[in-house]
């Protein structure tokens, strides 16, 4: 007979209260304590962060999730979890269980992925389960349609990245992250992996209110013109057609800059003759989501599902931590290092969705041509256009496959700049202005530059300069772009300025 550990009699006697919630098999549903005014108790975890006390869910909670958790993706997600909690060098604490998904009913925050909470048993005791968890709330208008499995599942992506490479490092960019915006690659490897998760999701579901509004056949609503809504309707369709490897199309000059940037951000609308630049595609977390979407899909059936998760945890398993730049080449690489006989169809794939722009900028600049003849309905010169950007993707694939040219050879730098007393919102619709606008010059949008410079001509100078080939450094950015002293003084003191704010860790 094995010896029995203190871990594991601390388990058992937690599973007790685990049997008396009944949380659906793979699932540890919990729900705030509640002090005698009715609002949520939090306290103080070792590192000083306030982090919630919960208990188990009984009741009526726990009943309304059974079904869900059962069929789709939410199905999925226990066995791919245990196999990550079982591959990853990154471990976890929380005497209350060894394995199952935590989800935490919330008042107010609702769809976040985060770590650390007290678990409080029936007879007061408290318990700090340091493990990651799914933050999100529950009301009957998401779960019948849809968004409460839709918002779990994206969730659950940050949750298996952060178990397999650890809590994502501080990053540069401080935009509100959305499908359509340009960020940093860490941002947009971890928002784009989730993003990934909604049409997946859609795709799987057997909700009949989340398959209705998947088809578009719910009753017109004028609240569906908001943008978190319109977000996710890009989601679920745009993603799996590649739509955010183009520009979006720039608004119309506004005397107010700030207005105009806004605007740019927001603004869906893309233009098919303009394909972003190789390293706006890795800082994507639209062109990201296509990505992983194709690579994890599993066919129309969806039963390969599991197999490609078993290769992804493996994959990043061996990464083990977040790259410091282009974590997409990264893992495109790993794979065809650790499945060989796959080498050569994830590099196409990759290379296929995103026009061959990190590895070639002649490939991305003759893909763009092609696209644009196609946009344009010019039939004769798209003809034979698309026999030969797709001889010349072939080609470059193989010489990657091969060794001979790298994923990246595209890529330039990251040039970081920043103007501390020029204030944006963490998001859109947020009131208070309170983070720098950051922007890497080899990524960053006109309007954006424009704003940061304060200077439009400066921008169009600048964005002029780097199309097709991005800077190899600011000395090249002003050379190509002909900045005068004053120009190129005010460009590296942004770049100084940059170099002196503190991390900044997204929520």
């Amino acid at each position: 007979m094995r010896k029995t550990s203190y871990a594991w009699m601390l388990a058992m006697a937690w599973c007790g209260i685990a049997h008396a919630g009944a949380s659906p098999a793979g699932y540890h549903v919990i729900v705030p304590v509640r002090d005698a005014a009715g609002r949520a108790v939090e306290a103080k975890a070792p590192d000083g962060r306030m982090v919630p006390v919960a208990t188990l869910a009984q009741g009526e909670d726990e009943a309304r999730l059974a079904a869900l958790l059962q069929q789709g993706v939410p199905a999925l997600l226990p066995a791919i979890d245990a196999r990550a909690r079982h591959a990853t060098t990154h471990q976890v604490n929380c005497p209350a269980w060894v394995d199952g998904i935590a989800i935490f009913l919330s008042d107010e925050d609702g769809g976040y992925a985060r770590k650390d909470f007290y678990l409080e048993s029936q007879s007061g005791h408290r318990t700090l389960c340091a493990d990651y968890y799914i933050d999100i709330t529950l009301d009957d208008a998401s779960l019948k349609d849809g968004q409460f499995e839709e918002v779990l599942s994206h969730e659950y992506g940050h949750v298996l990245l952060r178990r397999l490479l650890g809590p994502v490092p501080p990053t540069p960019s401080r935009h509100g992250h959305a499908v359509t915006t340009v960020t940093d690659p860490v941002t947009a490897f971890d928002e784009g992996f989730g993003i990934q998760m909604q049409p997946l999701a859609a795709r799987l579901t057997a909700t009949p209110g989340f398959v209705a509004r998947a088809e578009g056949r719910t009753e017109p609503s004028a609240a569906d013109t908001w943008l978190s809504r319109r977000e996710t309707w890009l989601r679920e369709t745009a993603v799996p057609h590649g739509d955010f490897v183009f520009d979006a199309i720039a608004p119309s000059i506004d005397p107010n800059r700030y207005v105009r940037w806004l605007k740019s951000e927001t603004f869906s609308s893309t233009d098919q003759c303009h394909v972003k630049s190789a390293n706006a595609m890795m800082a994507s977390e639209g062109v990201t989501a296509t990505f992983f979407f194709r690579l994890l899909d599993g066919g129309p059936d969806g039963q390969a599902i599991d197999h490609r998760y078993q290769q992804l945890i493996a994959v990043l398993t061996q990464m083990r931590e977040w790259p410091k730049s282009a974590p997409l080449v990264t893992l495109v690489n790993r794979w065809g290092e650790l499945y060989p006989g796959e080498k050569g169809a994830v590099t196409r794939l990759f290379l296929g969705t995103t026009y061959g722009a990190t590895a070639s900028v002649a490939a991305r600049e003759e893909g763009e041509r092609l696209s644009c003849l196609g946009a344009q309905g010019d039939l004769d010169a798209f003809v034979p256009a698309l026999k030969a950007y797709r001889r010349t993707l072939a080609a470059l694939a193989e010489q990657v496959t091969k060794g001979q040219t790298a994923l990246d050879a595209g890529l330039g730098p990251d040039l970081w700049l920043a103007d501390p007393a020029l204030r944006i919102p963490a998001q859109p619709w947020s009131k208070e202005r309170d983070l720098p606008l950051v922007l890497d010059l080899n990524t960053a949008t006109e309007p954006a530059l424009a704003l940061l410079l304060d200077d439009d001509d400066l921008a169009g100078k600048l964005v002029d300069a780097r199309h097709g080939v991005g800077f190899a450094s600011l000395d090249d950015a002003v050379r190509r772009a002909g900045l005068s002293p004053a120009q190129a003084a005010h460009l590296r003191q942004l770049a100084v300025a940059y170099g002196k704010l503190p991390d900044f860790t997204r929520r």
